[in-house]
């Protein structure tokens, strides 16, 4: 019977290879890639059911919640999805995209990447915010848009972007509601690339980064699209708030020394293609996407902060949509369900936690007795 491939166990598969190399990783990486290979093992602990007809025993093991992990990460995403969905207003929205020549990207790598990450961010929210709030098209001081971090291609290569979703309404200085005149204009394309260009620059001047000056002169990749009412935008940017740089459906096959999975040519109206990379290489490469401990991939800026409720609900109550009063805390999730016996088809009972190997303790050592005077005479 066929094996079906997957991430995981294509990782599984050549990392030990990998590692006999002595790759130079850092402890992020260092930290997912252990976390990757004890997803849902008896290394994370678990929890042990039985039935109670049958006797049969079975065991449910915890899994890493790694961002990095391919089997994690599905029931985030849904929860943020639907969370955002939540937030929608009666507006056009519009899918920005922001993207760093590639002479800039070697600032992701090394001790100061999360610092790197956080200045690509300021420049972005900088760059649109003002833009937004000044540019003819929407005029708004009071905007909101959410964006999220995006680092690889189709080929696993590394590829750092981030797309904002913006609301194409407001609040204007003077508190009035605005909103685009035409659903497709947000604003002019070459003025928000130069002020993204400009902010970026002046933040690596401020931190004393040293980079190639030729790259102040080029044309930075700023994308512009329509994106109507934002909801299907919003489960396109799903795909990357809790996922991995590639899912199990494009892969193909893994070999003794090679994996080969499918991806799409943009250069060609997507047309499905295969990419087969030694064992050794596609680890490297899966690895090179693993973000900084702490760095948040996902932000909401300006009325779509959560701290900007107020805000949001006036935007919400002058688009004409519905405004949700009351407590918006979301109700915690329901129990997940008991697994079904093997053997019987019935719900199995809970009968143990199983902690991690790493937080078991054994008994106190017996205490030895003190002797005392009269023992010692």
């Amino acid at each position: 019977m066929a094996v079906t491939p997957t991430v995981l166990g294509a990782l599984r598969r050549f990392v030990p290879e990998y590692l006999k190399s002595s790759p130079a990783l850092s402890a992020d990486q260092r930290r997912a890639l252990w976390a990757i290979t004890h997803c849902r093992t008896p290394a994370l602990g678990g929890r042990a059911f039985v039935c109670t007809d049958c006797s049969q025993v079975q065991c449910a093991w915890h899994s890493c919640n790694h961002k990095a992990c391919p089997q994690c990460g599905r029931a985030a995403t849904a929860r943020w999805v639907q969370r955002e969905l939540n937030k929608l207003i009666d507006a056009p929205y519009f899918l920005v995209t922001f993207t760093l020549p590639a002479q800039l990207r070697s600032c992701f790598f090394g001790p100061f990447a999360k610092e790197a990450y956080e200045l690509f961010f300021t420049a972005v929210s900088g760059a649109l915010s003002e833009k937004l709030a000044t540019a003819k098209g929407l005029r708004a001081s009071v905007n909101g848009f959410t964006a999220v971090l995006h680092i690889w291609n189709q080929q696993l290569g590394f590829h750092p972007h981030i797309h904002c979703l913006v609301r194409g309404a407001g609040l204007n200085d003077r508190g009035r509601f605005v909103r685009v005149k035409k659903p497709g204009f947000l604003v002019h394309l070459p003025l928000l690339q130069a002020a993204f260009r400009q902010h970026l620059r002046d933040l690596f001047q401020a931190h004393d980064w040293q980079v190639d000056p030729d790259v102040w002169g080029k044309n930075w990749g700023v994308h512009i699209q329509p994106a109507g009412d934002g909801g299907a935008a919003l489960k396109y940017l799903g795909v990357y708030v809790a996922r991995t740089a590639i899912s199990d459906a494009r892969m193909l096959r893994v070999g003794d020394d090679t994996v080969s999975f499918r991806w799409k040519n943009r250069d060609s109206a997507n047309r499905p293609e295969i990419c087969t990379l030694p064992g050794v290489e596609f680890v490297e490469s899966y690895l090179r996407h693993v973000l900084p401990r702490g760095l948040r991939s996902i932000r909401s800026y300006g009325f779509c902060h959560p701290a900007a409720r107020v805000k949001r609900m006036r935007v919400q109550c002058h688009a004409g949509g519905p405004v949700q009063l009351g407590d918006s805390t979301p109700v915690s999730a329901p129990p997940a369900p008991l697994p079904l016996c093997p053997c019987c088809r019935r719900p199995m009972r809970l009968v143990q936690l199983i902690s991690p190997p790493y937080r078991q303790r054994g008994p106190p050592p017996a205490r030895l007795p003190v002797p005392s005077s009269t023992d010692a005479s």
